[in-house]
């Protein structure tokens, strides 16, 4: 008697090589999946990280205003622009941060356009880029942000100092040290930075 096994082997290989061939394609699909989705976080990392490094402030001048006797520094006027390739910053959503010796203040933007306070700072457009004068610092713009220390009762003595932190909505806080004279003189105005 002659017994033919091939034809069950076959079947049993064939049965062996769908499924691997099945496993293959729910893996691949796992796969296809998993990478459009990792590529989907990493160009919303991307442009995320993007906008933190490229909307930047830059200080260019920090001009104190002394009191009638000059005694202290009543108000601190920061003259601000946008770092080179830098996208706009809208000042109604940047907090500024000043701490002296003893105390820290929050500020927040003054909309009212009224003058500083003690917990709000003012902001002006001194050169306008393009458009027109409003709260948003734009390429080519240059604006100053005027503190008010007396109603902040932070004044700034001689020899004393205070540090200044401009926090946008996005982009990298601006940290600037300010550093009062040993005297102010008989100057109304003294140049803190640079």
């Amino acid at each position: 008697m002659i017994k033919d096994n091939q034809a069950d082997v076959g079947i049993g290989t064939l049965i062996v090589f769908i499924a691997m061939i099945l496993v293959a394609a729910v893996a691949a699909a796992v796969l296809i999946q998993t990478s459009g989705v990792l590529q989907q976080k990493a160009q919303q990392t991307g442009k995320e990280a993007t906008a933190e490094v490229a909307s930047n402030l830059k200080v260019t001048s920090l001009i104190g205003q002394t009191d009638a006797t000059h005694s202290y520094v009543q108000k601190l006027n920061i003259t601000v622009e946008l770092a080179a390739g830098g996208t706009s910053i809208d000042f109604s959503k940047v907090v500024i941060k000043y701490i002296n010796e003893t105390t820290s203040t929050t500020l927040n933007l003054n909309t009212a356009d009224s003058g500083a306070t003690a917990t709000l700072f003012n902001y002006s457009e001194e050169r306008v880029g393009s458009g027109t004068p409003n709260h948003v610092l734009q390429a080519a713009d240059l604006a100053v942000v005027t503190m008010d220390l007396s109603l902040m009762n932070q004044q700034l003595y001689p020899r004393k100092k205070g540090t200044i932190y401009l926090i946008p909505e996005t982009g990298t806080m601006v940290l600037k040290d300010v550093a009062a004279p040993a005297t102010f003189g008989d100057s109304d105005m003294i140049q803190l930075f640079p």
